[in-house]
């Protein structure tokens, strides 16, 4: 039963998504961070839920022509596009072929979606909603696990969602970091039941990353909530809360997690700690080996291991992914994509900081300084968390970077409106007696 109303909602979906393609990236951001389907028990698990409503999307702009192209010309679409060009010219000189071009398509539609959010993202109001959307699709497995860590007290690990890209405890770590701020940026600007659900999605997810027992999780959750403390206005009432709430449940925390954390100061006895360090080096290796354009999507083989890391096999049994985006980009697509990939990220935390700073006496638009501690504060989350985690084709960094350029789009047309304005007034004002 639950198939077939998952399956009805979103075939239901798609006529709107032709009509209005704002609303079918509403969609495609649902299906994409909640992932409905793995809600379900049989075929809607495997059905195409995000591919159609992607093209449902695009099919809406294409026969509407409702498209701002203007955000593609913003230097953190160009640095996206320009990434992708690389992610191409890797898959072409690739070491698996077929396995290259399959993670390829996979991640160009990533990359289309993304530039497709941005064309449509024209307003203040469009923006939110979108944001709104992907705190509440990330923020209901917050929910859901910070109520289950709390009836299982702390024992059971939380997982995302099924075998998606969110899906191991490590992935839905960082999913929910990132998705923190989100949760409690946008609880300043909203009133009544959405203020109260955003803000439960946001102390929920605290103990639902927790009890990930990812390290590299509560690592990035410590800093995103210094985060929080220093850019918020109301700094003084979080950590309040938050003190409040580890007093109370700093008992009640399991030995176990407590002992999961403390590997990290005796990391040399941690074969799992060990296996990423010694990873790492297999991942330098042969982005030496192939310093121009990486060995392409889907390296990780045991022929790859056997070759520049013969004695990580002889350890530890079997081949593991890179554990780093940073390395993942680098070894997968090499040193020119990372140059790009880093500019990217550069860009975006530039342009909030500039854009931040441009209104930030302006009580009117106030909502660009929140959505641009957003970006900034999601974005960081991102690059501590990945550190450690396998995420780099993570569809909400690069929405980050797509939102950003729509912002500076609507940021640099309500100033000069507001530039047009002013003039005006002194015209009809009465000319001094002279």
């Amino acid at each position: 039963m639950r198939d077939y109303l998952i399956v009805s909602v979103i075939l239901a979906s798609l006529p709107v998504g032709v009509i209005n393609p704002y609303y079918g990236i509403l969609v495609y951001a649902w299906v994409s961070y909640m992932y409905p389907q793995m809600l379900a028990w049989s075929f809607a698990q495997t059905f195409p839920v995000a591919k159609l409503a992607a093209l449902s999307a695009c099919a809406g702009t294409f026969l509407n022509r409702a498209a701002d192209l203007t955000p593609l010309r913003e230097r953190e679409n160009i640095a996206m596009v320009l990434l992708w060009c690389m992610f191409t010219l890797s898959s072409v000189f690739a070491i698996y072929q077929t396995e290259a071009w399959r993670q390829w398509q996979d991640v160009s539609k990533l990359i289309v979606m993304s530039l497709l959010t941005s064309t449509l993202l024209t307003d203040q109001k469009k923006t939110r909603y979108f944001l709104i959307v992907v705190a509440l699709s990330i923020g209901f497995y917050g929910i859901k696990g910070g109520i289950f860590s709390f009836r299982a007290g702390g024992e059971t690990m939380v997982w995302g969602p099924g075998t998606s890209v969110m899906g191991a405890n490590n992935a839905i770590g960082l999913a929910l970091n990132m998705c923190l701020p989100f949760l409690w940026y946008l609880s300043v600007e909203q009133r009544g039941a959405m203020k109260r659900l955003l803000q439960a999605g946001f102390f929920l997810s605290i103990p639902a990353i927790m009890f990930t027992y990812s390290r590299a999780s509560a690592l990035a959750l410590a800093v995103v909530l210094l985060a929080l403390v220093l850019k918020g206005r109301n700094a003084l009432i979080l950590i309040f809360i938050l003190l409040i709430a580890a007093v109370i449940a700093g008992p009640l925390i399991p030995s176990s997690w407590w002992n999961r954390q403390g590997t990290v100061l005796t990391y040399e006895e941690d074969a799992s700690a060990m296996s990423r360090i010694e990873n790492w080096k297999f991942c330098w290796r042969l982005a030496l080996d192939n310093p121009l354009v990486g060995a392409g999507f889907q390296f990780q083989t045991r022929d790859m291991f056997a070759k520049y890391a013969p004695d990580f096999l002889e350890r530890f049994g079997k081949e593991f992914n890179t554990h780093n985006i940073f390395l993942a980009i680098l070894t997968t697509h090499g040193f020119p994509a990372l140059l790009l990939f880093l500019t990217m990220i550069a860009f975006v935390l530039l342009s909030c900081r500039k854009m931040r700073r441009s209104v930030r006496h302006r009580e009117d638009l106030r909502w660009i300084v929140l959505y641009c501690d957003l970006v900034q504060v999601s974005m960081f989350a991102f690059l501590v968390n990945g550190m450690f985690v396998n995420m780099e084709y993570f569809d909400l960094p690069y929405h980050l970077v797509a939102l950003t350029a729509s912002m500076k789009v609507i940021h640099r047309r309500l100033l000069a409106e507001d530039a047009v304005e002013i003039p005006t007034a002194t015209q009809l004002a009465p000319a001094a007696a002279s």
